[in-house]
């Protein structure tokens, strides 16, 4: 199907034949060609947030709309555009953390002004494909437990077999109030915090029966 046709060349699927996850979801890095206003804050090897399934790959016609490029699998594709006052991006600036909102600012700072002068001269196309290769990082999802404790109250929990009540021998049935490990909230702040790229909630109050019959 044609697009707009404002780039020049063609989106193409991942090649999933040789065992490549596709969509690709997850870290990856974005290596510059050239110079533009957009990447003053961005560092080498920083990291941004990609979920794709298809990819434009750099030709001769679109050679100098390319910004940045990354790798996954065996292509090497466009991953950042940028040509007068148009910057464009693969991934999700809004999802990147510190770095795509670095991105977003230096683009507001400059007004959107990514004219000539700003932007440096593009490489041919062969020593494109000698640049190093951009490496997908290894995630850290956490998952953290939530239900309802006595109170009403969500909590973080966490037991065996989602078993989560406090044991009370002082109590007829041995079993005391649901364990509380913190707020949700402020658990997903310290995650952050401590480098997890994502956090994951499961809900458990109605996750067994044994659960459903001690609220």
């Amino acid at each position: 199907e044609k697009g707009l046709g404002v780039i020049p060349g063609a989106v193409t699927k991942f090649d999933s034949s040789n065992g490549l996850s596709v969509p690709q979801i997850g870290w990856n890095g974005c290596l510059p060609v050239k110079e533009c206003t957009v990447l003053d804050d961005v560092k080498n090897g920083d990291k941004v947030y990609f979920v794709h399934s298809f990819c434009a790959l750099p030709t001769d016609t679109n050679a100098d709309w390319i910004l940045t490029l990354t790798d996954y699998g065996n292509h090497k594709y466009i991953s950042m555009v940028a040509k007068g006052n148009v910057v464009g991006a693969q991934f999700h600036p809004e999802k990147s953390g510190p770095v795509g909102l670095a991105m977003i600012r230096s683009f507001l700072a400059a007004h959107g002004s990514m004219n000539t002068q700003e932007v440096g001269v593009i490489r041919g196309l062969n020593s494109l494909a000698e640049l190093p290769r951009t490496v997908l990082s290894k995630r850290i999802i956490a998952c953290l437990d939530v239900r309802a404790n006595d109170d009403g109250d969500l909590v973080v929990t966490k037991g065996d077999q989602y078993d989560v009540r406090e044991v009370a021998e002082h109590t007829t049935t041995g079993r005391g109030g649901v364990r509380n490990l913190g707020k949700p909230v402020a658990l997903c702040k310290r995650y952050y915090d401590d480098g997890a790229d994502e956090v994951v909630f499961l809900n458990i109050t109605s996750f067994r029966q044994g659960v459903v019959e001690d609220l």
